[in-house]
């Protein structure tokens, strides 16, 4: 009986837990169905948030290049370490590890990590040995994280154009800078599904995306040339004890620039390591008084306004001339007559002086605009300085002076280079051409940049001319024979500035700027190079110390752009002109003795002998050497003609001058107002008939 109770109580729990299992079965059946079907697309959607994230995709920065596809920037994967605060369990024996693996100041560490919330970047773009080092850490809390780091694989190479980024790939200096709508892209991200620990989880190696990458720039320099000219203003810096020196070559019928060295210079991959000064891009943002090499656009400005040749003669007086009171320009030498190719090949100041006062303020002003000279290239870059040319309303006689050989004014590296340029280009004046196209990230061509004319400046002829004297500069006799390189026959100019003495209003005698351009070859330039040494040391005349320079980068520079070699004994070839033409501006005579004629004037007869023999009907040289409106300090022109004459130029004469000139003339002069001559009908060059009536208006230079 007992043992029949015991087997009915086993049999009821039997059944109570056989019901429990059912019951329970029944309700895990009734929840699946539910959620299976009536919350089926709810639970869809949020088992989709908790395992689907957003996955930002590091923008890649773009390339650069050289005109040859040589790769001058790029970006390269490198590991950043990262901590996470809250999996930290002990700072103190994290820093002590972290401290080992990166060579860091230790307390730093320490520091940052107990201040550190959530988590941060401890380091970026680690070294592959730091990275390696803190992988074996295994440290909780502590991991790497993969960027980009912009790498400069040439180093120092054409630093200053291409500049640098900073840590998170934002153009800082240079190209860099100028160029970051083309070299960056917009980030992106992607959808990716993570496990348990947060890994993303990629069902196929096909499905990892690409990173995005910004657009590839093409730029004109050609890493071959600018390596030799690196090399040569370097060397020439330290041998000549300079403070800096700069080197820029230019095609001239394009202008494209080849290479553009800066010496001192730095390393864009770790500019951190160099002072600031040196991030500058000296040949765009630092402006210097020219010298002497700006005296061929006096002589251009006043070939194309009709009032010289260039055989054209121009008293030099002796080396020594008084502007005013005060003021007295000099000589390297005690010339005598010189005619304007002489003045350029001698490189006489006094001569660029009386050309530009013969030429004027006004005019000669707008000329060296057209130039480009008083305004920035176009280059977009920031700091570019547009240089220093004053309005000419507050020039006095002296800065007129000055200017026209080259002190007074300021100019940048590259607005010299392309001034000359122009003259190497027909007269034409080119914009700077620093990028040639832009790529995307397969190398398909997504524009293509083309050469842009800013201006014609002057005439074929006038431009012909001046490489004509240009190229006798550096011949035996001239100024820059030390440029001259075997098989390429060269035109070129010196220049030696003074300095402003620091502190002083003063020119200092100790400091000076030596420079040196030319076009190569002489006939029809290839290449625009420039040269400048800052306060050399103790030679500092720029045909000694920038002319070498000058040919020690042309002649590596042209065999790389297989350009032919030709005779050294090449003359300058001066264009002619048919004689039954009207004179061409800046056009030489076919005669080779020109007619001239003086005019004694204040300063009495010149010391070298009589005066010259009045010239023939017909003669077509025309004599303009008188200072503007200065007269008494020169010679003064008279232009004449055929019978019965023509006008001449009376402009800054005195009435008593104006009287003296007009006798022979035999006309009826009538003069109104005082000062010196501002105005006179008939104009300059008209024919005029003895008996005929002339008005001379007297009154205040430049005033009309």
């Amino acid at each position: 009986m007992i043992l029949q109770q015991l087997r009915d109580r086993e049999k009821n729990a039997l059944y109570f837990i056989l019901g429990c299992f059912v019951f329970c079965f029944a309700c895990v059946a009734v929840q699946a169905a539910r959620l299976q079907i009536i919350h089926k697309e709810r639970l869809v959607g949020l088992s989709s948030q908790s395992t689907i994230r957003n996955f930002r995709l590091t923008a890649v920065r773009g390339d650069i290049y050289d005109r040859n596809h040589v790769k001058l920037a790029t970006s390269v994967a490198v590991d950043s370490v990262f901590v996470d605060r809250r999996s930290l369990s002990d700072t103190s024996d994290t820093a002590l590890q972290l401290w080992r693996g990166l060579n860091m100041d230790y307390e730093k560490i320490a520091t940052w990590l107990e201040n550190l919330k959530k988590s941060a970047y401890l380091k970026r773009h680690l070294t592959p040995q730091e990275a390696e080092a803190i992988t074996s850490l295994k440290i909780k809390g502590v991991g790497l994280r993969k960027e980009y780091r912009r790498d400069y694989p040439n180093g120092t190479l054409a630093a200053h154009f291409l500049g640098f980024t900073d840590t998170d790939g934002r153009g800082l200096e240079g190209l860099e800078k100028a160029l970051n709508e083309h070299l960056i892209v917009s980030s992106s991200s992607i959808k990716v599904r993570r496990d348990g620990k947060g890994r993303i989880i990629m069902d196929t190696p096909e499905l990892i995306p690409e990173q995005p990458k910004g657009s590839a720039v093409v730029l004109t320099l050609d890493m071959r040339i600018q390596n030799i000219a690196e090399k040569a203003i370097s060397k020439a810096v330290t041998e000549r004890n300079a403070k800096s020196g700069m080197a820029l070559v230019v095609r001239p019928k394009t202008g494209e620039i080849l290479a553009s060295a800066v010496y001192p210079t730095y390393d864009p991959n770790n500019f951190r390591d160099f002072d600031g000064d040196l991030y500058r891009n000296k040949v765009l943002t630092h402006p210097l008084e020219p010298g002497s090499t700006f005296k061929v656009f006096t002589v251009a400005a006043a070939l194309q306004d009709r009032q010289i040749t260039p055989s054209s003669v121009f008293f030099c007086e002796r080396g020594l001339y008084q502007i005013d009171k005060t003021n007295y320009i000099r000589d390297t030498g005690s010339y005598g007559d010189l005619t304007v190719t002489q003045i350029v090949q001698k490189s006489s100041n006094i001569g660029a002086a009386k050309i530009g006062e013969g030429l004027g303020a006004a005019r000669l002003h707008s000329y060296l605009r057209k130039f480009g000279f008083g305004q920035k290239t176009g280059l977009s870059f920031a700091g570019e300085s547009p240089g220093l040319l004053r309005p000419p309303e507050k020039w006095v006689p002296v800065d007129l002076a000055n200017i026209a050989f080259g002190q007074g004014v300021s100019v940048t590296a590259l607005q010299l280079a392309m001034a000359v340029s122009a003259l190497g280009n027909d007269g034409v004046l080119m914009a700077p051409m620093l990028v040639s196209q832009i790529e995307d990230a397969q190398g398909n061509v997504l524009e293509r940049k083309k050469p842009v004319i800013v201006r014609s400046v002057v005439s074929p002829m006038v431009a012909w001319n001046i490489t004509a004297m240009m190229r006798e500069a550096v011949m035996k006799g001239g100024t820059g024979y030390r440029a001259e390189v075997d098989g390429y026959p060269i035109s070129g100019k010196t220049g030696t500035a003074q300095l402003v003495a620091n502190g002083e209003k003063r020119y200092s005698n100790e400091k000076y700027i030596a420079s040196f351009v030319g076009l190569a070859p002489y006939k029809s330039a290839e290449l625009c190079v420039l040269v400048i040494l800052e306060e050399p040391w103790p030679s500092y005349y720029g045909g000694e110390v920038a002319a070498p320079v000058f040919k020690e980068i042309v002649s590596q520079a042209l065999p790389i752009l297989d350009v032919p070699k030709q005779d050294n004994d090449l003359m300058p070839a001066w264009p002619q002109a048919d004689d039954s033409q009207e004179p061409i501006p800046g056009l030489k005579p076919p005669k080779a003795a020109p007619n001239q004629i003086w005019v004694e004037l204040k300063k009495g007869r010149r010391d070298d002998g009589p005066l010259p023999a009045f010239p023939e009907a017909g003669a077509r040289e025309l004599v303009f050497d008188r200072p503007e409106p200065l007269v008494a300090k020169g010679v003064a022109p008279v232009v004449l003609g055929d019978s019965p004459g023509q006008m001449p130029d009376l402009e800054g004469l005195t009435m008593r001058e104006v009287f003296e000139l007009m006798a022979p003339y035999g006309l009826q002069v009538e003069y109104h107002g005082s000062g010196l001559a501002v105005r006179q009908e008939p104009m300059v060059g008209s024919s005029v008939a003895k008996g005929q009536t002339a008005k001379v208006t007297f009154g205040a230079p430049g005033a009309k």
